[in-house]
């Protein structure tokens, strides 16, 4: 059975400000909006948002909702143009914003910020931070999302939404295996008891010789995935005191990455799905072909994509021989340097992630996880009152994560790109290509560590 979704109309008919409004006062911290006499804002004035909307109601309803519940409550009013982001926006953006002809907001993630705040085409925002959000709005905000807006020394943004990692299950796959399932939705669960499920689950169904049923799938070869399962085993990229200092040649990160190594490569029949077999997360998981796939908590996408044509479940991501961890990454809405009018667009992203719009915005109408930890209980509501297929499921694991605070962000090399000029090779090799073993990631990181130290 396929989701749903609200149409315009219908969501405009049933999601307003005033619908949510004493709700929101008992749960969350008042929204923090500069003083008119401290940021005064010219009469007319327009600002510019690129929107990358996660839906096409997203796109058909935010005007409205800026209109009705930012600009409506300015005076003078603080009028914002929408406008969607075009195919190659990111290239498209960086020659405006040159060109002196840009957007004044835009949304993006902490790796375009980290490479546009060397070249000096982000606003700090730290000094509005901290004239005018109380104690109360930092820590309603997931603590290792707002730490990693902070990048190169300055606050790039204010968070968007919140893309976490998390696993999944079949459930008819460990039936007819007799695997029992994660206890606990995976809460309790390790990377060993993970790996003999794995095992447990990965089959040649039809007979033919070859494996057609594979136990899991990792990806190791983008940073943002894997960090997670390096620190669970205690290493990392980069050391986190010194961003010159190459840690996959670390003890720790050679555990992890042998032990993913091993079940992708090594072991036969292999546990984990090697990428030459992989055919989509999705297809991969409905089809039958992985019981344990790496995934996200995105319901709203996740009910058009798999809703009821398996029987499924969420699960945490294993802890390792250290810890658990896995991503909650930090996309964000931004400021050009360049805007001619940084107080108001201030004014604006500090609506984007306040309250109602991370309501009515980013949770009603994207079907993203808001940022605001008091919203985390009502997104399990919304979601199972919008997308029936998901109703079912374990929906809880969204504050469940929040609560058990393992959701962290990459670490940057001083020169993050050139560092991965030489590690995503490597990488690509181990991982990809089997055709060497994590030891190449040693004589990798010395050539990382040599050109980093030369850096001024």
């Amino acid at each position: 059975m396929r989701a749903q979704r609200l149409t315009r109309r219908d969501f405009l008919k049933g999601a307003t400000v005033g619908s949510i409004g004493i709700a929101m006062a008992a749960c969350v911290p008042a929204q923090t909006m500069a003083p008119a006499e401290d940021m005064p804002a010219a009469e007319g004035v327009t600002l510019r948002f690129m929107s990358r909307p996660h839906s096409q109601l997203a796109q058909e309803v935010f005007p409205d909702i800026i209109n009705d519940n930012f600009t409506a409550n300015t005076d003078p009013p603080i009028n914002v143009n929408v406008e969607t982001a075009a195919s190659g926006w990111a290239d498209k953006l960086v020659t405006s914003m040159i060109a002196g002809d840009a957007v004044d907001i835009f949304q993006a993630w902490p790796d375009i910020f980290y490479v546009w705040v060397a070249k000096d085409l982000i606003l700090d925002i730290q000094p509005y931070v901290d004239r005018d959000l109380t104690q109360a709005d930092l820590d309603d905000f997931i603590e290792a999302q707002w730490t990693r807006l902070r990048i190169r020394g300055i606050r790039v943004g204010m968070p968007k939404y919140i893309d976490v990692r998390c696993m999944a299950y079949n459930k008819e796959i460990f039936d007819e295996y007799g695997v029992a399932y994660p206890s606990n939705f995976g809460a309790d669960w390790d990377w060993q008891e993970y790996t003999a499920m794995a095992e447990a689950l990965t089959h040649d169904r039809d007979g033919d010789g070859s494996i057609d049923l594979w136990g899991s799938r990792i990806v190791a070869t983008s940073s943002a995935e894997f960090f997670g399962w390096l620190r669970a085993f205690g290493g990392d990229y980069v050391n986190p005191d010194d961003d010159t200092d190459c840690w996959l040649d670390e003890p720790t990160s050679q555990q992890a990455m042998n032990w993913v190594y091993e079940n992708m490569w090594v072991k036969e029949p292999n546990p984990f799905i090697r990428p030459e077999d992989v055919s989509g997360t999705y297809d991969d998981f409905v089809s039958g072909r992985v019981a344990i796939p790496w995934f996200n908590v995105r319901p709203a996408q996740q009910a058009e994509q798999v809703g009821q044509e398996i029987d499924w479940d969420y699960a945490h991501v294993p802890s390792g021989p250290v810890r658990r961890d896995a991503l909650g990454d930090a996309d964000a809405w931004s400021i050009w340097i360049g805007s001619n009018h940084p107080d108001e667009a201030w004014q604006f992203i500090n609506f984007l992630a306040g309250p109602v719009f991370q309501e009515l915005g980013t949770l009603r109408s994207e079907g993203s996880l808001p940022i605001r930890k008091s919203l985390m209980s009502k997104a399990v509501d919304v979601y199972r009152d919008e997308f029936p297929s998901v109703a079912d499921k374990h929906l809880e694991i969204i504050p469940e994560m929040m609560e058990m605070g393992y959701l962290e962000n990459v670490i940057w090399f001083k020169d993050n790109a050139a560092a991965f000029e030489l590690i995503k090779p490597a990488m690509e090799r181990v991982f990809n290509l089997g055709d060497a073993d994590p030891s190449l990631l040693i004589e990798v990181c010395a050539e990382v560590e040599a050109y980093q130290a030369s850096l001024e």
